[in-house]
């Protein structure tokens, strides 16, 4: 028994009016920007070059800014932007840590664009 108060109350369907909206798959996943400290083996690497070597080898770097580390070492903060799909980042940090006169590279921001 309803209320009389309730006079919509019940299992009647009612319409709305939002749009429909069809969630993406990973086709249509965004990018991400990374910025990562690349750390040369000794402060004897030509940094010059290894930034030439960095614009050749990494696909969608934008920037390479140098930041003193100590005792005449430098490390280069890269940013460089990937597809968010799994694995894109960690594959762009070892690609990076695999080029010659490269000790480490770590990713120590990462942001969705």
């Amino acid at each position: 028994m309803r209320s009389a108060d309730a006079t919509g109350a019940g299992n009647k369907a009612s319409h709305t009016y939002a749009r429909n909206v069809v969630s993406g798959g990973p086709e249509t996943m965004g990018n991400v920007a990374l910025i990562l400290r690349v750390m040369p083996e000794s402060p004897e690497v030509d940094l010059e070059d290894l930034k030439t070597r960095l614009r050749a080898e990494i696909k969608g770097l934008k920037d390479i800014r140098e930041e003193p580390i100590g005792f005449g070492l430098r490390a280069l903060k890269i940013a460089v932007v990937v597809s968010d799909s799994a694995g894109e980042s960690d594959a762009v940090e070892a690609e990076v840590t695999a080029l010659d006169g490269v000790e480490r590279a770590e990713i120590i921001e990462l942001t969705l664009t």
